[in-house]
């Protein structure tokens, strides 16, 4: 029989592995690819379904619970309110884009060999990091 710390690790790994680009949260939001064409906002804390955002070939989402951000296949980012799921405009970050996440108000593209960085709110370009 497994001890108790056996089983907060076994839960930490698990939720290491399945923490990347499908689910991301904060501030009672959700965001999660159902599938390339649909985003489902969940309310973190009781699970309930607050509705989709339809979008064309997702790759990643991020969510900073004011903002959704999702990278799209084409290299666009587009935002979305978190609590309504209202479009906020749109990024052009390059096919080359790989992830995105959102945190503090800024959004951030990963490429092979940059971090670009967004202002959340109006979608301005901030700056980028060479990795």
């Amino acid at each position: 029989m497994p001890n108790i710390f056996d089983i907060r690790f076994s839960s930490a790994v698990l939720f290491f592995l399945f923490a990347g680009t499908a689910c991301t949260f904060a501030h009672n939001v959700t965001a999660v690819i159902k599938t390339p064409s649909l985003i489902y906002r969940i309310d973190a804390a009781s699970g309930a379904y607050k509705g989709s955002i339809q979008v064309s070939n997702a790759i990643s989402v991020g969510c900073d619970g004011k903002t959704i951000a999702v990278l799209l296949g084409s290299g666009l980012v587009n935002r979305y309110d978190a609590q309504n799921g209202a479009y906020r405009g749109s990024i052009q970050a390059g096919k080359d884009a790989e992830s995105v996440q959102v945190s503090g108000g800024v959004i951030t593209v990963r490429t092979k060999s940059q971090l670009k960085r967004y202002e959340a709110d109006s979608g301005s370009y901030i700056g980028m990091t060479q990795l």
